[in-house]
């Protein structure tokens, strides 16, 4: 669906006219915002609960890592947008060059007996093994002993390719068949507080939005499954 089809969507499961929202500067405002929280939602469900990038907003064009150049004596490096601009939530992967191939680095905790060492930093100095994250900024250790352009590469999460109120024919970078979610979402919110009267339309709405919201995380469940380890269970034979 694309952004004007969303639009009309959302007027539907409102409840408005056609064009009340289309043709309303402010309405349309307030719910071209809706649907990009509503991205936000989705795309964030689409990866819950896993370190790994699994998903990315379909607009991009760029895949969701960077390369940096390694400085001597430096070991604190920020990241806080990507090479278009878009912001970076979390990082999943971090590594460095090593001859001709890149090498992935530890994930360190901030639990680790060294962790403030290592973000003072640490005067240790040598080749990085791995690196603790803190907000937006990676910390290598041992401290890099030598210069490298281009000899990281950081991989990260980041957020969507938001619409915007020029937009006419754009779609959400989410799988087709889940498109109408993110109206139906949009519409359940501006419901709650702009027609909280109105509990028949908000209750079909609510119903709507939990039946793709099930069959949504099901996709993905199948899209990307998860290895399970079984653990045999402890007994105390004291």
């Amino acid at each position: 669906m694309t952004y004007l089809e969303l639009l009309s969507s959302c007027e539907f499961w409102t409840g408005m006219n056609s064009g009340d929202i289309v043709d309303n500067t402010e309405l349309k405002s307030t719910f071209t915002n809706r649907l990009n929280r509503s991205l936000d939602k989705f795309l964030g469900m689409a990866g819950a609960g896993s370190s790994l990038a699994k998903t990315d907003d379909t607009n991009f064009t760029n895949q969701p890592f960077s390369l940096f150049d390694i400085a001597d004596g430096q070991n604190d490096y920020q990241f806080l947008t990507d090479e278009d601009g878009n912001s970076i939530s979390d990082f999943t992967s971090v590594m460095i060059k090593q001859g001709t191939t890149f090498t992935t680095l530890n994930k360190l905790t901030l639990d680790t007996a060294n962790a403030d060492l290592i973000m003072s930093p640490n005067a240790k100095p040598g080749v990085p093994t791995g690196y603790l994250e803190r907000n937006n900024t990676i910390f290598l250790d041992p401290v890099p002993n030598y210069s490298l352009v281009k000899g990281g590469k950081i991989f990260y999460k980041r957020a969507p390719s938001y619409f915007a109120t020029t937009d006419s024919v754009k779609e959400p970078g989410l799988p087709f068949n889940f498109h109408d979610m993110l109206a139906v979402d949009a519409s359940y919110s501006w419901l709650l507080v702009h027609k909280s009267n109105a509990l028949v339309e908000i209750s079909r709405v609510e119903n709507e939005l939990q039946r793709l919201e099930r069959d949504f995380k099901t996709y993905n469940e199948l899209r990307n499954p998860q290895k399970h380890r079984i653990i045999g269970a402890r007994h105390n034979t004291r």
